[in-house]
């Protein structure tokens, strides 16, 4: 019901007349916005959102580690020559994913061939002087033993005069004291010594052919052991020749260069023509394993262990969750193996909260469509604890505070409809 109202008492005009009295409808009055039930409703509705949001918010803090200093991690295998050469070829492309034992770069193999022949030439010399060598000492061997045959036959004829000699000897001294009693005559005595020193020359005469027979022996064993000498030092000419030929093998070997696990290539930086040198990066294999790296603050390292579940989360592919689990903890900052570790024991120290590095595996290796590799950014989110205590308290929170919102909206709605009626 609209109400009529008296406009105020009519001032004076500059004529100086008075304007007519009349009754001028009044515009209806506009309800403020907080007293419209709807306002009221959607308020508090969004109030029961943010206080669920809120409540699940503090839950997840006080449940949940995470990090946004957090790296896609994985082993690059760097790939450099044992060479020195010019590049042949080269048969890989970046980012080509590449086999075990596949082929990587070719180094012209020209000059490592021609010294591995020269090892080969040299191989077949010392195997030629050590059949020499052996033949000298199979020699050596014979001549060994037809001097001992000697020795031992000057023995043997020594043996025999010595035992002529004694039998003169003896029947010298028997016929000695039989020509003392006239049993034999003195010309059959004076035949006796003449047979003792006949025997006694001959004895000394095999004597030194036994001692000529033992220097010629003793020369032979001298002569047989430098032979033999001979051989091992062929023998070990050819061993040292065959390790050159093995190392000369491998050189050339390492002409060619092979992938040393599946993976993909990349920062490829040598093309066909190019001279390498020894060591130096050709390319980059990185393998299809894969972890995260994340830099945790070390207060946040309270209830973080191995094995507990993590969700994860890349800024390349933000809609797509990936789940792994806490590897391992380094032991000791990341600034403290660092190229230059800070020296807190000089200068003015002023503490700072130190980061330490947390190897996170996935529990499956990622498939995605894209790629995921080193260095790209993650966001870790560990589950630390099953939070019964803190879900507990953040409910009867959350309860306390939509029941108070539920409660005033309906009071303030119920005010609003007294005020009307």
């Amino acid at each position: 019901m609209k109400v009529l109202e008296t406009e105020e008492p009519p001032r004076a005009t500059t004529n100086g007349a008075h304007s007519k009295n009349r009754p001028v409808a009044k515009p209806p009055k506009k309800t403020p916005l907080f007293h419209r039930p709807a306002v009221v409703i959607v308020a508090a509705l969004l109030l029961l959102f943010g206080i669920v949001y809120g409540a699940t918010a503090v839950f997840h803090s006080f449940t949940h580690e995470s990090t946004d200093d957090a790296f896609i991690d994985a082993h690059i295998v760097a790939i450099a020559p044992k060479v020195a050469g010019r590049v042949a070829d080269v048969h890989v492309h970046d980012n080509q994913e590449v086999k075990q034992g596949d082929p990587l770069v070719e180094i012209d193999p020209a000059d490592a061939e021609a010294a591995l022949a020269q090892k080969r030439a040299a191989l077949e010399a010392a195997r030629a002087k050590q059949r020499n060598a052996e033949a000298g000492a199979a020699q050596a061997d014979a001549h060994l033993g037809t001097v001992h045959a000697a020795f031992e036959s000057a023995g043997a004829t020594a043996k025999g005069a010595a035992a002529d000699l004694k039998k003169t000897v003896d029947d010298l001294a028997r016929n000695q004291h039989l020509v003392a009693t006239g049993a034999i005559s003195k010309q059959d005595y004076e035949h006796s010594q003449t047979d003792t020193q006949s025997s006694q020359a001959t004895f000394e005469s095999r004597e030194k052919q036994v001692n000529a027979a033992e220097a010629y022996l003793k020369e032979a064993e001298k002569s047989n052991e430098a032979a033999h000498v001979q051989v091992e030092a062929a023998k070990a000419e050819v061993t040292q020749a065959e390790a050159a030929e093995h190392e000369a093998e491998l050189t050339t070997s390492y002409a060619k260069m092979a992938a040393p696990e599946d993976g993909r290539v990349t920062n490829k930086a040598v093309e066909p023509g190019s001279y390498v040198q020894v060591g130096q990066n050709l390319l980059a294999l990185v393998t299809p394993e894969r972890w995260v790296t994340a830099n945790f603050k070390e207060t946040q390292l309270r209830d973080v262990r191995v094995g507990q579940p993590v969700s994860i989360h890349v800024d390349a592919y933000p809609k797509h969750e990936l789940r792994g689990h806490v590897d391992s903890i380094q032991a000791g900052s990341g600034a403290r193996f660092s190229l230059l570790p800070p020296e807190n024991a000089t200068g003015n120290y002023v503490k700072v909260v130190q980061r330490v590095p947390v190897k996170i595996v996935f529990d499956e290796q990622p498939d995605v469509k894209r790629v995921l590799g080193p260095g790209m950014s993650a966001v870790p989110d560990v589950k630390v604890s099953a939070g019964l205590g803190a879900a507990l308290t953040v409910a009867v929170i959350a309860a306390i505070l939509v029941a108070l919102v539920v409660i005033g909206a309906a009071l303030w709605i119920g005010r609003i409809r007294l005020q009307r009626a």
